[in-house]
């Protein structure tokens, strides 16, 4: 995933007590203050254009469907709907988010995504939906075969779209399913705040008129209850299926995989939100409650279980694929614990705050980096990007070895258990031919007979390197919980470390 660079234009250096004079256990030298990469005009520019194209699109969508909302519901319950329907919208954006922790989108695209869901999803799901309502001709609260047969497909593509759409736009950053879940939530929760205002100030619309506002309220808090409160997950949990189908296809080189795995998720969301509206329309309360429990609430439970574990299943991936880069000297073992586990990222980022601000974006930048070079290496592996990959991979590693010396590393944290583990596996033997065994890291302990830069010393940080205090303390090189990688033959050279025995 892309991130603007919070490095300097050019490769940033220690403070003056640079670490090779720097005593073992003394203080961490202070980073320089960090600047921006200039970034071309024309580039920016472009952006700023697509921006407000974007911005005066989404306005006049959201124009347009809240002025028909506002017609159906009335002054009283659109304000109504428009207040209740806000109450969920944080706390599960703020889930989704939380899932997203190891690359986190950018805003501009969350918003992108939250924007689609409340403006130009609903908008174009409430045309088709009432046009096809009026030819089967069914009232305008809805029919029961519009709701079940019509909206399902109608809205699921107005929604998994998106996804698709970020994703051949951002096939270079778009990472999998995860990508996938988060902005299916974003989308999700946009449909869902609009469609809620809908729903519940049109109910208080009607109740008022029939029993005074008092009534209305009611009849608003008791919809309230069930959309916003019991079933907030709705609309993110149907287009996560398409989100999943999306994600396999990014990391699939299979033609057939990559274009049935959207189109069987997308179905299968069709199918679940086609359940869930049968029941609201055809079962009655007993029966929408017994799909609810019995159907509903153990595919929730599913997604969770599943996203979490897919969660831990992207650490140990950017795990696994930063151990190719500690084969080759571009990192060391310490390094991917505090990169690859969600405790270790924060071990850094603690340590970091203690010396400033700038020290604190530094070690924010540095786990960017290294996680983005991950995620590109595994992109590598599969054969799922272009040749212009490995130009990128040599760009990601240069500034990785340029953040380093702005970066005040922890001493070992406590939860070396936290890394994954693998078996330990033989050294790399031998020198290392260029490019491969060039790396900031090259001659370190881990790998014998290169002679390491300024000299290596045996333990800890290889002396001399900025950024490393030589024998800094808690850093044994044969420290429990830190192997060297995972053993297993070298395959063919590709990019600046090896690949992995195919997967």
């Amino acid at each position: 995933m892309s991130y603007p660079s919070p490095g300097p234009a050019g490769s940033p250096q220690p403070a003056a007590t640079g670490s090779a004079t720097t005593p073992p256990g003394a203080p961490y030298p202070q980073p320089n203050a960090l600047g921006t990469h200039p970034v071309p005009g024309q580039r920016r520019n472009q952006g700023v254009l697509i921006g407000v194209v974007v911005a005066v699109v989404f306005a006049i969508a959201g124009l347009l469907i809240f002025l028909e909302v506002a017609n159906a519901t009335g002054g009283g319950g659109f304000a109504w709907g428009l207040l209740f329907a806000f109450v969920p919208v944080v706390p599960v954006i703020a889930l989704y988010l939380w899932l997203d922790r190891y690359e986190p989108e950018p805003a501009r695209y969350i918003l992108f995504a939250l924007g689609w869901g409340a403006f130009i999803a609903t908008l174009a799901a409430l045309y088709i939906n009432t046009e096809v309502g009026n030819l089967l001709h069914e009232s305008q609260s809805g029919g029961n075969r519009a709701a079940v047969f019509v909206a399902p497909p109608v809205e699921e593509f107005a929604k998994g779209s998106v996804i698709l759409l970020l994703a051949l736009i951002r096939r270079k950053e778009f990472d999998g399913i995860i990508d996938g879940l988060v902005y299916a939530g974003m989308v999700g929760v946009g449909f869902a705040f609009t469609e809620n205002i809908l729903y519940i100030g049109r109910i208080f619309n009607e109740l008022s008129e029939e029993g005074g506002s008092e009534a209305g309220l009611r009849g608003a808090f008791v919809l309230f209850v069930i959309r916003g409160l019991i079933s907030p997950f709705a609309h993110p949990l149907f287009t996560s299926f398409t989100a999943i189908g999306i994600g396999i296809a990014v990391r699939h080189r299979s033609t057939a995989v990559r274009f049935l795995a959207p189109i069987v998720g997308y179905l299968t969301a069709v199918l679940a939100h086609g359940l869930w509206n049968g029941g609201a329309s055809w079962a009655g309360g007993a029966g929408f409650i017994t799909v609810y429990l019995f159907l509903m609430v153990p595919i929730f439970i599913g997604m969770v279980v599943f996203a979490l574990v897919m969660r831990s299943r992207e650490g140990q991936m950017i795990a696994s694929r930063l151990y190719d880069y500690v084969r080759f000297g571009w990192l060391i073992p310490q390094d991917v614990p505090l990169i690859a586990t969600l405790r270790g990222r924060k071990a850094l980022r603690q340590n970091a705050r203690r010396y400033g601000a700038e020290a604190e974006v530094a070690a924010k930048a540095f786990q960017q980096n290294a996680t983005e070079l991950a995620y590109l290496r595994d992109k590598i592996v599969r054969q799922v990007i272009g040749a212009d990959a490995l130009d990128t991979e040599k760009k990601l590693l240069d500034e990785l070895r340029a953040r380093r010396p702005s970066v005040p590393f922890p001493p070992m944290p406590a939860f070396a258990q936290a890394a994954p583990q693998f078996a330990a596996g033989p050294s790399v033997p031998g020198p290392v031919p260029p490019p491969y065994g060039d790396g900031p890291m090259a001659g370190s302990p881990q790998y014998p007979g290169q002679p390491g830069p300024n000299g290596s010393s045996p333990g800890g940080y290889p002396g001399g390197q900025p950024g490393y205090p030589s024998g800094q303390p808690g850093y044994p090189v044969a420290q429990p919980g830190y192997p060297p990688g995972p053993p297993g033959p070298q395959g063919p050279p590709g990019g600046y470390g090896p690949y992995p025995p195919s997967q």
